[in-house]
């Protein structure tokens, strides 16, 4: 083989190799809560809200299993004696159909959440968001537009998990508060 053969070789792979490599696209990713420690998306909030541990308790479990349609299979440990209560769920996330007039399923994102009571305030944490399918995968990866496999629905994704537990953590909140007492005096 002479230079000229050699250069050209070293010029079409130098060629292929940076064409192959994904440039970053130039769209923002969505805000989600990502904790500094684990690196994992993280929905953690303490509340304040009248009520002793054991009221709170009740209170949690009440809302978990009106929220959940099949909350057996949801509720993983509910704790009575150390006030907390795991569950186990997920979340759809569509995408538009080809002929955009139609979202299409595309797939189920699972999340863990952990509600903890103490006087006068509980903590709920939402996290291990994971898409599951033929391979397990975290979804904070799809923060990483540099991916070969990465997509701009991929963001849109994102932004469908943010809504679905902002919504969820809104009922929780609500649920959560003491209800009134009425006295029937007649």
């Amino acid at each position: 083989m002479n230079k000229r053969n050699i250069f050209l070789i070293g010029l079409l792979i130098g060629f292929f190799t940076v064409s192959a490599q994904r440039k970053p696209v130039d769209i923002d990713p969505p805000y989600l809560p990502i904790d500094e420690h684990t690196h994992l998306i993280t929905y953690q909030q303490a509340v304040r809200v009248e009520g002793n541990p054991d009221s709170l308790y009740t209170r949690a479990l009440a809302w978990a299993k009106k929220y959940y349609k099949n909350p057996t299979q949801v509720i993983k440990e509910a704790d009575a004696e150390a006030k907390t209560i795991e569950c186990v769920s997920n979340i759809r996330i569509t995408t538009p159909s080809k002929d955009k007039k139609t979202q299409v399923a595309a797939g189920y994102v699972y999340y863990n959440l952990k509600i903890e009571m103490r006087e006068g305030r509980y903590r709920y944490t939402i996290t291990n968001f994971n898409l599951r399918g033929a391979a397990n995968q975290p979804i904070e990866v799809w923060f990483d537009n540099t991916k070969p496999e990465w997509s701009p629905m991929r963001y849109e994704h994102l932004k469908q998990v943010d809504e679905a537990i902002l919504k969820l953590t809104e009922n929780l909140e609500e649920e959560m508060e003491p209800k009134p007492i009425i006295h029937d005096d007649w």
